[in-house]
């Protein structure tokens, strides 16, 4: 069996770094809530600001080493990732140079420190009912994500069928509309086109920031929820053998996609696509177990001139 895992280099390579990557979707995001975009869902665009300058806060406060976390709330990870967080950014870090991720590392900052349930649940509503839906709409990008398929290269789209199984961590539909039914495909994190149960919103036009995407700082809450529906794909991704393509991921993120991957004794081999060489180090640090001695690092700069036309 023959599987491909893709992630957001994809969209890049196809759709550009303006338009997709960190940078240009926070750009969007706050673009899109300074025209006031959202207050047909009820949001009001001074309250939105004020959410995303108290997470822009936070993060400052966390890069200062000036917030902490009360003892009883308090395990290693957290503190990990506070620490990388000090290392990659600087003091005059704002909003657009944080990570995607890292805004929902401040919403959990906020969220353990505060005083009463009333803090608590608005914590977890300004992460569920705002943060997530205006960071998936930037996404989204008015659908124009939806159709990067069209700048394909007819060799790339023959490689993506000659696969048995398709994974991605994307939440759009570009694989969907290449393969053409061919090859299976799964979103692991979720899809634009598949709606979470729990909402329901009455406007067409914005109905993907209510999908099933998942969205965390945290691995380990990724790893529960790819378990609690079965269009993520969890139960496919658990059986699959043989051969596996990593293309367009970066070694740092989704650590519970690598912990299954090690789990999964019947893969036999795997080639990781890396950016720079740096990332090719990296991987073997998360891909390890029965996986370390069969891990074949190949640059994606090559497989971008192989499959570019």
């Amino acid at each position: 069996m023959k599987t491909l895992i893709v992630g957001n280099g994809i969209d890049i390579q196809f759709g550009g770094v303006s338009e997709y990557c960190n940078y240009a979707i926070l750009v969007r995001m706050l673009k899109n809530v300074n025209a006031d975009k959202y207050s047909v869902l009820g949001f009001s665009k001074l309250d939105l600001l004020d959410i995303l300058d108290t997470c822009e806060k936070t993060n400052k406060k966390i890069i200062q080493n000036e917030v902490g976390i009360p003892e009883e709330n308090d395990y290693l990870f957290l503190q990990m990732e506070m620490a990388r967080v000090r290392r990659m950014y600087t003091s005059d870090s704002s909003l657009l140079d944080i990570g995607l991720e890292d805004l929902f590392l401040a919403v959990e900052v906020l969220y353990l420190n505060s005083l009463n349930d009333e803090d608590r649940s608005f914590c977890q509503y300004a992460k569920d009912e705002i943060l997530q839906p205006i960071i998936l709409d930037a996404i989204y990008n008015d659908g124009k994500i939806n159709e990067l398929y069209k700048n394909y290269p007819d060799s790339f789209v023959r490689y993506l069928k000659s696969h048995d199984a398709i994974f991605t961590l994307n939440y759009d539909t570009n694989i969907e509309s290449a393969v053409e039914g061919e090859v299976p495909v799964y979103h692991i994190h979720g899809c634009f086109s598949d709606y979470a149960k729990k909402t329901e919103r009455k406007i067409e036009s914005l109905k993907h920031m209510y999908c099933n995407g998942i969205m965390s700082w945290y691995w380990l809450e990724k790893f529960g929820d790819e378990e609690l529906d079965s269009r993520y794909g969890i139960s496919e991704l658990k059986n699959i053998d043989g051969h596996v393509e990593l293309l367009g991921m970066s070694p740092c993120n989704d650590e519970q996609l690598f912990i299954r991957l090690m789990e999964n004794k019947r893969i036999k081999s795997c080639d990781y696509y890396y950016f720079d060489r740096s990332d090719a180090i990296e991987i073997r640090k998360h891909l390890c177990g029965h996986l370390a001695g069969h891990i074949t690092n190949k640059s994606v700069k090559n497989f971008w001139k192989r499959y570019s036309a």
